[in-house]
């Protein structure tokens, strides 16, 4: 047996620990946190009568009609309710990760690139770096309400703090001597940095994006607490309300399912932009006496 296959039975045995243990706890702890609402609930409680109840957030269309308008619950109308609130949350978070990279990414190559620009870029992007975001959703929600403009902004502004620290750290981490060899040949500071700087910085930059995509789908549901009327934030909120704990457990359960997605999918395709990096195991590493440059050296 290969040690991928181990790894992956190995995982699957866990995750059906867990849910071994959920269903236990279901069972030990018999609390309710409002009349007829479990606090834990089990899976047969999660699967039948918790995601039928999700039809309530379906506004109506496509043939089903809404439970607001006399229509009942379904399970066409509860899996149309999580396509669509998904659907939105994915919206506002695609679109505050590739604005918050970008910026990040940006901001984070100004800091190497000249005097000038490291001392407009370096001092109040530490300064947001040190905010906590949490406690600044109630500012969003004063700026901005009940826009989407607001989530996107709120998802960005993490993304990019995660984006920038990584790239000053990465481009710091860049050996003098690929530098050297590419000015002995006459290369300009854009060439460098389109040919020596950002391929070099990729593999360690590529954990720093890893942790950003994690990071962002804790950051569109925070953001969506802002009042938001779509998505799957809104759902846990209204389900709070009311004390469905079952309803914000399912919601997680997807939550978690989307994360776990979108962090596979660009770990392959991260992977394969590496693929000419050499590949040791942990104890055949070479030490070297090199020591990288400090963070924000200009090249």
């Amino acid at each position: 047996m290969s040690r991928n296959t181990i790894q992956r039975v190995t995982s699957l045995c866990v995750l059906l620990t867990l849910a071994v243990l959920w269903q236990v706890a279901s069972i030990l702890v018999p609390y309710e946190t409002v009349p007829g609402e479990p606090m834990v609930p089990g899976w047969q409680i999660v699967a039948t009568r918790t995601f039928l109840s999700l039809a309530d957030y379906w506004p109506g269309g496509l043939g089903v009609k809404a439970v607001q308008q006399g229509g009942a619950r379904t399970y066409a109308g509860a899996a149309l309710a999580i396509l669509s609130n998904s659907w939105d949350t994915s919206l506002r978070l695609y679109t505050g990760l590739a604005l918050g990279a970008t910026v990040g990414f940006i901001a984070g190559l100004a800091v190497s690139w000249s005097v000038w620009s490291r001392r407009l870029v370096s001092l109040p992007a530490q300064i947001l770096r040190t905010f906590p975001l949490m406690a600044l959703i109630p500012m969003f929600q004063l700026w901005f309400g009940l826009t989407f403009e607001g989530s996107v902004l709120f998802v960005a502004l993490s993304v990019s703090v995660i984006l920038f620290t990584g790239t000053v750290n990465a481009v710091g981490n860049v050996s003098d001597v690929f530098v050297d060899y590419a000015r002995t040949l006459g290369a300009s500071r854009f060439q460098i940095y389109w040919s020596v700087i950002l391929p070099a910085i990729f593999p360690e930059l590529r954990s720093s994006i890893l942790l950003a995509v994690g990071a962002s789908w804790t950051t569109v549901v925070a953001s969506e607490f802002l009042g938001a009327q779509t998505g799957l934030g809104q759902i846990i909120v209204y389900s709070e309300y009311f004390g469905y704990v079952d309803r914000m457990f399912v919601v997680a359960l997807f939550l978690l399912v989307y994360a776990a997605i979108t962090y596979a999918l660009f770990e392959r395709a991260s992977r394969r932009l590496t693929e000419w990096m050499p590949r040791e195991s942990p104890g055949n590493i070479i030490r070297t006496s090199w020591k990288p440059p400090q963070a924000g050296a200009e090249f």
